[in-house]
């Protein structure tokens, strides 16, 4: 059991949504601290990977080790396997998507992880979307459509293809969705290893792709930073919440990351959206945290009245 269900029993809901707003908010200054390395991609994914992965496995060794046998058992499990490869792609793609164009571009488009959620848990959890949950799926991609069409006029962004990058950030948002909805459906997987391994590897890729004398050119501070303290700390306070609250809370929180996040790489070197751009961007989070409070928090309130008044 983990140490937290030791300490928090009383208040979990609370303590959930507390872990998914921290997490989101240590997350926030990533992409800054990335443009600050000026890596390459591949020495960037290298550091990024390893680092976050050797980490956040002694995060959870010290912190979250429930000294059960099934720990390791379940990572070798086809679920468990689903979930490294899962974190792993994810690490790629949005490394990759980050250093292909603008930072408000890619964070939009992964901001979609709650479509694919819900797509992903019709198919593999029987749960209905309806109409509401379709029209949402349809306008978030009209929303990502619009940032993307006006990618090439952000101020400052790489000199990369929009398409690209949006297409790495739609990587990132479907790998997400499929790790979360598995934590969901398989409730005894040990999640925060196999993140741990999947960053590892991806880490461990981004290195044998680098080119020689490209992997020691970044600030120690920014290399440090990134895989030791906003990754880890983040993603294990995020894979750790929807043990303890909805995964509905911790997806509209999520939903900070794209509103903060561009702020900071704005703030940090100049890099700045077009309006066309936020507009896009404001279309994609609207639809979704309605969508979310719509289908999550309304219609569970209206149900526990319903059951009241019986």
């Amino acid at each position: 059991m983990y140490l937290f269900d030791k300490i928090f029993k009383k208040h979990p809901k609370s303590f959930g949504t507390f872990l998914a707003l921290a997490g989101v908010l240590v997350l926030t200054p990533d992409t800054m601290v990335m443009r600050f390395s000026n890596l390459d991609r591949w020495p960037l994914m290298g550091w990024r990977g390893v680092l976050m992965g050797v980490t956040l496995l002694l995060i959870w060794r010290l912190f979250l080790f429930s000294k059960t046998s099934d720990n390791w058992r379940s990572l070798i499990t086809w679920p468990g396997i689903i979930i490294i490869i899962s974190f792993s792609i994810n690490s790629i793609s949005f490394t990759l998507g980050i250093q292909e164009t603008s930072v408000m571009l890619v964070l939009t488009a992964v901001a979609t992880m709650p479509v694919f959620a819900a797509i992903l848990s019709s198919i593999m959890m029987s749960e209905a979307q309806g109409i509401g949950g379709w029209l949402t799926i349809i306008t978030a991609m009209i929303g990502v459509a619009i940032v993307v069409s006006d990618g090439n006029n952000a101020i400052s962004h790489p000199e990369g293809s929009p398409v690209l990058g949006a297409a790495y950030g739609v990587m990132t948002a479907f790998g997400l969705a499929l790790a979360f909805t598995m934590v969901r459906k398989y409730r005894d997987l040990e999640v925060v290893p196999a993140a741990a391994i999947g960053a590892f590897i991806s880490g461990v890729i981004g290195f044998a792709l680098s080119a020689e004398g490209t992997i020691f050119l970044a600030p120690v501070w920014t290399v440090f930073t990134m895989g030791v303290v906003i990754l880890p700390v983040s993603f294990a306070f995020l894979i750790i919440a929807p043990r303890y609250t909805t995964s509905a809370v911790v997806s509209l929180i999520m939903l900070l990351e794209m509103v903060i996040g561009p702020f900071w790489v704005w703030f940090g070197i100049g890099e700045r959206p077009s309006m066309i751009m936020i507009f896009g961007a404001c279309i994609v989070i609207v639809v979704i945290a309605f969508h979310i409070i719509r289908t999550q928090f309304y219609s569970s309130k209206f149900s526990d009245n319903f059951e009241q008044n019986i």
